[in-house]
């Protein structure tokens, strides 16, 4: 075994899943540590009660710190629950590197010695210098992380020297253990001025939360943050179009966001607001490539929906036709197909006029029986128009519909039969139809 080539030994422990396991490999002999050191250290995994733990570990051992790229953290709070007495010698001197006043430095040797979890969570990014990934839950008010990350950002004393976070590329957040959580949309402007981000997925987010945070960083920036890929999931409710983080943007390739009527449970529950999130991405249509805008929700519970009453869940969202990289769209029909609601001069006819050339696959969800004959003849002729879209491969349909369909004369059909005409013509030019259940 000691004989294997260190490229073998590096794609096994990159085949095993539980840390714990590839730490095994470390106790093995002197040289498979020196080889595997980094690679079983890469990613991380740890939940609150194990920051303070990494952070000393770190201390003690500089090239832990430095062989994290990854970060995956779950279940920690900002709040001290049951204060502690921690023996904080060791970290000081990490206070001080990013303290600002003695004030401060006071006030975070304070919360480490309780055991504040995100006290001890901004000394760890301070330790990070290799971090390129960030997979987090968030959680509210979290002021030390704040601090470090506004500070990064906008490499603020005495950050302006250091490399902390000026390497990381994605973030994710993750809120899927708790369908009440929401996070004014604030909150994560500053990772949009990391210079090497690339990557932001987040849930959760709210934009009809007003939160005012007295720093720069916490401030749009347009047209600058090198952002290519933007996803919003689970519960997020933009109901301004996500205008600040889509317009920071300067190259925008991929953006996708699922809406949830539900801003705050039981409290908030704001429609979607197609409208403005397409002003929004018209700021990138000359980069945008992948664009998907799910509603996949439905008005319940304790309404308060003021935002605008006129931009009712069934408004057009506008043309596309200028989105000259867009090659993969997904959107619903009543979104795309309302021609009705345009404002646009010439009134817009058919949905051939509002899709790019360079369309691939296009996607439309909600498809309800009583839109059959808008959807099946505007479908028709974009598949007659082959020199129109020469490099559209994919057309789906999303349905919830299960009931056979009742004609004026004849048996009742089902959605495959009634689709049978686009069907065959999709066959005939070479594009794949698929009808899509929800």
């Amino acid at each position: 075994m000691n004989r294997l080539p260190d490229e073998i030994l590096l794609l096994i422990v990159d085949n095993i899943y539980l840390h714990r396991d590839k730490r095994n490999f470390l106790l093995v002999c002197r040289r498979w540590r020196s080889v595997l050191y980094k690679s079983v250290n890469r990613n991380v995994w740890i939940n609150g009660g194990c920051i303070r733990p990494l952070v000393l570990a770190i201390h003690d051992n500089p090239a832990l710190g430095s062989a994290i790229q990854s970060l995956r953290l779950h279940w920690w709070s900002s709040y001290t629950r049951k204060a502690e007495n921690h023996d904080i010698t060791p970290v000081i001197p990490l206070v001080a590197q990013i303290s600002q006043s003695e004030e401060e430095t006071k006030e975070w040797e304070e919360a480490l010695k309780e055991g504040n979890q995100d006290a001890w969570l901004g000394l760890l990014l301070l330790s990070l210098e290799n971090l390129i990934e960030l997979d987090m839950h968030y959680t509210w008010n979290p002021i030390f992380l704040r601090r470090v990350i506004s500070r990064a950002a906008m490499r603020e004393y005495p950050l302006d020297t250091k490399p902390v976070l000026q390497r990381l590329e994605a973030f994710y957040v993750d809120a899927s253990d708790d369908n009440k959580a929401y996070f004014p949309s604030v909150e994560f402007l500053p990772f949009f001025r990391l210079p090497s981000m690339r990557t932001v997925s987040l849930d959760s987010v709210v934009e009809s939360l007003h939160r005012e945070i007295d720093h720069p960083a916490f401030k749009a920036s347009r047209g600058t943050s090198p952002i290519v890929s933007l996803a919003f999931d689970r519960h997020s409710n933009g109901s301004k179009g996500m205008a600040e983080f889509i317009t920071s943007c300067a190259n925008l390739e991929q953006f996708e966001y699922s809406h949830s009527n539900q801003a705050i449970w039981g409290e908030q529950y704001i429609s979607f607001r197609p409208r403005a999130f397409y002003t929004a991405l018209c700021s990138q249509k000359h980069s945008l490539q992948v664009i998907h805008l799910d509603d996949t929700d439905e008005l319940t519970g304790a309404e308060s929906d003021e935002e605008d009453p006129n931009d009712l869940p069934d408004n057009w969202l506008g043309s596309f036709a200028d989105f000259n990289k867009l090659w993969d769209l997904q959107v619903s029909v009543a979104n795309l197909l309302n021609f009705h609601k345009s404002d646009q001069v010439p009134r817009v006819s058919s949905l051939k006029e509002i899709l790019p050339r360079s369309l691939k696959r296009l996607h439309l969800g909600r498809f309800q029986i009583s839109q059959l004959d808008l959807v099946r003849s505007n479908l028709l002729e974009v598949v007659a128009c082959r020199e129109e879209f020469p490099h559209l491969e994919q057309l789906e349909l999303e349905t919830g519909f299960k009931q056979l369909i009742q004609q004026e004369s004849g048996p009742p059909l089902t959605i495959k039969q009634a689709l049978a005409p686009l069907i065959d013509a999709c066959e005939d030019v070479g594009i794949k139809m698929t009808i899509v259940r929800w």
